[in-house]
């Protein structure tokens, strides 16, 4: 393989469809004509890259055997590939949105053509993380006291001059290339190329002045001086290019952080640990960056997708990395400031806006203002007590305490947050009478199902959540005279009733009703199967070891505490109320929902369909079948 040879086809190739347009004067402001022959010349670059992608793949553009490259020729393929780079960043720079759109699609098939070729791709990136960090720089006011002397050192004077005039707009525009290119890796599984994408991240993000960046993101749209040495965030153009460089920076770190897997006993040291640890640094900063400063601001669609994916990233850091508790506690406080509404708002009192399957596509005009509304409030409520949920359980039950001598204090404000929302959710509820399970919590757990039901991926990360959640016994609820001790005992015991596993997934099962082709879509599903598998995997061990519980499902509601009969409940929600009004169809229903599920994984699994080996699953059904026998047994013979 000819290593280099790549670089300097993309350099000739650069130069005799772009150089041209590049080093016109009047590219910062071309004329309609000019911005058609320079598309035109663009679109011809990208086409031709794919080409060359297409005969690398196929082998017909490398040659066999081994050619070595001697230093200068390195030296010129080094020089080569940075002008390229240089020249394909610049475009960034134009107002044409079609120009900067195609400049970035050539640089990620730059990145893709020399991933094939096995040439000079660390070069190439290290190069493109450069360009993140000048545009950074550029893009903040240096104060005079650095002079020109700081300049000297930003980097290579090809880079710089494409760079010297950077805006948040080019800023964001990098950020964007540089997570399809992640996008491209992860897709390829090339374990040694995505540490290098990491390692050269992090190495990018420790050198970008933060500090600077703080000082202009904090003054923006503030009363101060926004548009003297702290930036130009006053007019309303410049508060765009302010939100959509945040929403690209956030998108692009959600990326990174889900392309990071966090190893228990690493060093420290290692890119994966000190990118997760610069960003949990990072997200005070963005959550300040991010909140909005006047009331007019606060319902806007970019905030709204700003308050997304901050969501979504706390969450995955929470997954990701080894979150002190004192972080946890400050996401917590966010959370109630932050998205209080969606935290208070009554789950009972969910209703699904039935058309949000539509969300992207041209018919999503057909709903109403208020409907688009509903949809993403539904969407931001699920991820406010998601993560709400995966903070306080941390918290609460997890032995995943960094922070010395804090478990116990930890702990209790963990059952604080818990004991707040759940009266705000059911009012009177934590101390109420002895009776374990009462309306007021089914309807609750039924609810909390029902609100993730149509947003498959978070469904089962909740349930899995749910899990966690401890069984204590009843006879807690039965001591006379509540100490503290007992108070927090009854705390724990009401989350056990709540979200007892049995029970979430009786409904979950009534939600789907009882549909088994559902649970089968769920378990070959690329995103989801996995995580749809554990969760069958440990509530059907659940279900054996609680089988009377299983099949008294749902419970009559108990009128007297003292009463010796068993425990009941009368369940009334318009999705269980379908499909469970009787003790027996229910069961019925389950059963027959669980062995069809079983009969489709056998037969797909004989012939060889099944995504992965689901004979854990098998076993679990097979036992979940023989109780189901049993019963039947016992009931002949009464």
């Amino acid at each position: 393989m000819v290593t280099g040879n790549i670089a300097t086809r993309l350099h000739l190739l650069i130069d005799r469809c772009v150089r041209g347009y590049v080093e016109r004067e009047e590219v910062s402001s071309p004329t309609k004509e000019v911005e058609k022959d320079l598309l035109l010349s663009l679109s011809q670059v990208l086409r031709e890259i794919q080409s060359w992608i297409s005969e690398i793949v196929s082998d017909s553009m490398v040659e066999e055997g081994e050619e070595t490259v001697d230093h200068e020729d390195e030296t010129a393929n080094a020089l080569c590939l940075e002008r390229v780079v240089a020249d394909l960043v610049g475009l960034l720079g134009m107002k044409n949105v079609h120009v900067k759109h195609l400049a970035g699609n050539i640089l990620v098939e730059v990145s893709e053509c020399l991933v094939e070729s096995g040439s000079q791709w660390d070069d190439f990136f290290r190069l493109l993380c450069e360009c993140l960090r000048l545009a950074v720089v550029y893009s903040c006011p240096i104060p005079v006291v650095f002079g020109s002397s700081e300049l000297h050192f930003l980097g290579s004077d090809v880079l710089k001059c494409k760079l010297e005039k950077a805006n948040w707009y080019m800023v964001s525009d990098i950020f964007r290339i540089l997570r399809n290119i992640l996008k491209r890796l992860s897709q390829e599984d090339n374990e040694e190329l995505l540490d290098v994408y990491l390692e050269f991240v992090n190495s990018t993000l420790a050198k970008v002045p933060w500090s600077r960046v703080d000082t202009i993101f904090s003054h923006q749209h503030g009363s101060g001086d926004s548009q003297g040495q702290y930036g130009t965030f006053g007019s309303t153009e410049n508060h765009e290019e302010a939100t959509v460089f945040l929403g690209s920076f956030v998108q692009f770190l959600c990326s990174v952080v889900q392309q990071v897997h966090f190893a228990e006993d690493s060093d420290g040291f290692d890119s994966p640990h000190l990118i997760l640890q610069k960003t949990i640094e990072l997200v005070p900063n963005l959550l300040r960056w991010c909140q909005p400063k006047s009331e007019s601001q606060s319902g806007s669609c970019m905030l709204r997708y700003l308050g997304h994916k901050l969501l979504v990233l706390m969450i995955r850091l929470t997954y990701q990395s080894n979150i002190k508790c004192t972080i946890l506690l400050s996401w917590l406080q966010y959370l109630q400031f932050q998205f209080q509404g969606f935290l208070q708002k009554s789950l009972t009192s969910f209703k699904l806006i039935q058309d949000n399957c539509l969300e992207g596509s041209p018919f999503f005009v057909s709903l109403s203002y208020r409907e688009v509304s509903e949809t993403h409030s539904n969407h931001l409520q699920r991820l406010s007590v998601f993560l709400f949920l995966r903070c306080s359980f941390t918290l609460l039950y997890s032995s995943r305490h960094t922070d010395k001598h804090c478990e116990f204090d930890c702990s209790k404000k963990g059952m604080q947050e818990m004991f707040k929302w759940i009266e705000q959710q059911i009012p009177g509820y934590t101390f109420s009478d002895h009776r374990i399970y009462t309306k007021k919590s089914v309807d609750f757990s039924a609810s909390f199902v029902r609100l993730f039901m149509h947003e498959d991926d978070l469904l089962f990360k909740v349930l899995l959540q749910l899990l966690s959640v401890p069984l204590h016994r009843e006879e807690l609820l039965k001591v006379e005279g509540h100490s503290r001790l007992d108070e927090e005992q009854a705390i724990l015991f009401r989350l056990s009733t709540l979200f007892n596993p049995v029970v979430l997934f009786c409904i979950f099962l009534s939600e789907l009703h009882y549909d088994h082709q559902v649970l089968l879509d769920y378990l070959i599903s690329k995103d989801i199967g996995a995580s749809c598998a554990e969760y069958l995997l440990r509530c059907l061990r659940a279900v054996c070891d609680s089988w009377t519980l299983f099949m008294e499902f749902p419970f009559e509601e108990s009128t007297n505490a003292s009463s010796s009969k068993r425990r009941k409940l009368l369940l009334e929600t318009s999705g269980v109320e379908k499909n469970c009004k009787l003790h027996l169809q229910a069961f019925e229903d389950a059963k027959d929902c669980l062995l069809s599920l079983q009969t489709s994984v056998v037969k797909l699994h004989q012939k060889k369909l099944f995504p992965y080996n689901p004979e854990a699953l098998l076993r679990r059904l097979l036992r979940f079948q023989e109780l189901c026998l049993s019963h039947e047994n016992s009931s002949w013979t009464k």
